[in-house]
């Protein structure tokens, strides 16, 4: 499956790999594969298409037939587990990215899966706190986190979340959603793709809406007061970010397709 998103993004290679692969090479300082060991000793990353040349060598190597040096000179099991791992995270998030712009780009409501919240009665749901929440996504199907500063009252100081607030009083939550984009970020976005309402807690209720970004990534500019970073990610590479509880599930399910 080809994954043209990744094509030139580097990874940082494992401290263990390279000092197994330096303590191969002083070893076996000539013969096949010292080239590609000093040239990953020099550079301490990959590309993606190096890491698919790699994963290919390690998924036809044979021990009986080949020298077990060029094996360890490449970065051996460690090697192995870490491009493994690492390409089928990454191409995971670029598919469900990939979901995520398709129904951006449709704008049909009709594509996202709702949350099946229990039925609330009108008396009650008028008692309710309303929020808004903005998955916005990018050129390169990245989605934009902000990294929520530490001043007193905060809620979940320093970890990653997503664009969003509450409603305020005679304000839609289009309306709120827009002001907490424009607020926070300092973009301004007018068009909106509607997913789906969820209660999380017992006394609010969230309006959550995708939302295509087509400018600058580097456009951002944060208050600085509610948040301290910002940064586009792919779902993968999220679960390597101090994020909220369940950020990564909950953007799945606003991309979730009917089945």
């Amino acid at each position: 499956m080809a994954n043209q998103e990744l094509y030139d993004k580097t990874y940082k290679i494992p401290a263990d790999v390279l000092k197994g692969v330096q303590a191969t090479l002083v070893s076996n300082p000539q013969g096949e594969g010292v080239k590609r060991a000093k040239f990953m000793l020099k550079n301490g990353v990959l590309t993606y298409q190096a890491m698919k040349r790699l994963k290919n060598f390690f998924d036809t190597y044979n021990q009986e037939t080949t020298d077990p040096s060029q094996f360890a000179l490449a970065g051996g099991l460690p090697m192995k587990t870490f491009i493994e791992t690492t390409l089928n995270q990454d191409r995971a998030g670029v598919q469900r990215s990939k979901e995520a712009r398709r129904a951006v780009q449709s704008g049909d409501v009709k594509d996202l899966m709702p949350f099946q919240t229990p039925r609330l009665n009108e008396e009650k749901k008028k008692e309710l706190d309303q929020n808004a929440v903005a998955v916005i996504v990018n050129e390169d199907n990245k989605i934009l986190l902000l990294k929520r500063s530490d001043y007193e009252d905060q809620w979940m100081p320093d970890k990653w979340a997503l664009v969003g607030g509450g409603v305020e009083k005679n304000e839609t939550p289009e309306e709120a959603c827009k002001r907490e984009i424009q607020e926070e970020t300092g973009l301004i976005i007018n068009k909106f793709v509607e997913s789906f309402k969820i209660q999380r807690h017992e006394g609010s209720e969230e309006t959550v809406f995708a939302a295509k970004y087509d400018g600058d990534p580097t456009d951002v500019n944060l208050d600085m007061k509610e948040n301290v970073k910002y940064g586009w990610y792919d779902v993968g590479e999220m679960e390597y970010l101090d994020t909220v509880p369940h950020l990564v599930e909950y953007i799945t399910l606003v991309f979730k397709k009917y089945d």
